[in-house]
């Protein structure tokens, strides 16, 4: 650990990781709330931060400056093995799973709501499979409404796969090609499908058109 100036670290060019603006706000008010309780990692023979990129452009915008004080972590590798661990640090296939029942006790045992850990209405149904528990967290007037969109989600999903196998045909489908996986993930967040998603209806597509009208 070493306490540096902020201007002393860089953000790594090849960085792979974005966030949408609605994250950014998010993470920006739980660093407000909070000081950033995790430390960024930051290598110090290149310079350039490895773990944090996100975290570290919120707290610039708090702090209304790059001229500060940080305490990081601090490792000494090459450009190689630096850009491994870039990815390994926020690798969600190196992060676990939920245990949706401990998640559930959590919000009980401490009064927190799902909004107070970070997740919206339609992350919640994702992430659990629109178990009832975390759905019913969210008393907002909005809460009906994104029920329904998992609903159509999760319907339109099997049905198509089930038509898909049962019938052989692809003539009802087609294919959208993207220029890279933050343009799909973009449409896929603007369409509000989860990016894993393979499967979308030309209903969602609808209205996402109608929107931009």
């Amino acid at each position: 650990m070493e306490t540096i100036n902020r201007r002393n670290i860089k953000n790594a060019d090849y960085n792979p990781r974005y966030m949408g603006e609605k994250e950014k706000k998010k993470l920006r008010a739980a660093l407000k709330e909070n000081g950033l309780v995790s430390a960024l990692t930051w290598n110090k023979r290149t310079g350039n931060l490895v773990g944090g990129h996100q975290r570290l452009e919120q707290l610039d915008a708090l702090e209304k400056s790059d001229d500060y004080d940080l305490t990081v972590c601090v490792i000494d590798v090459d450009e190689k093995q630096e850009a491994k661990l870039n990815v390994q640090l926020n690798n969600p296939s190196m992060q676990g799973e939920w245990d949706v029942g401990k998640l559930f006790e959590m919000t009980e045992e401490f009064d927190l709501s799902m909004a107070d850990m970070g997740f919206s209405e339609v992350e919640a149904s994702l992430l659990f499979d629109g178990d009832e528990r975390f759905t019913e967290l969210f008393e907002t007037p909005e809460a009906t409404g994104e029920k329904d969109k998992m609903r159509d989600i999760k319907s339109a999903r099997v049905n198509m796969v089930k038509d898909y196998h049962d019938e052989g045909r692809t003539d009802y489908m087609v294919v959208v090609v993207f220029k890279d996986a933050k343009e799909r993930a973009d449409f896929m967040r603007r369409i509000h499908v989860p990016n894993y998603e393979e499967y979308i209806t030309v209903e969602q597509v609808n209205r996402l058109l109608e929107s931009d009208i």
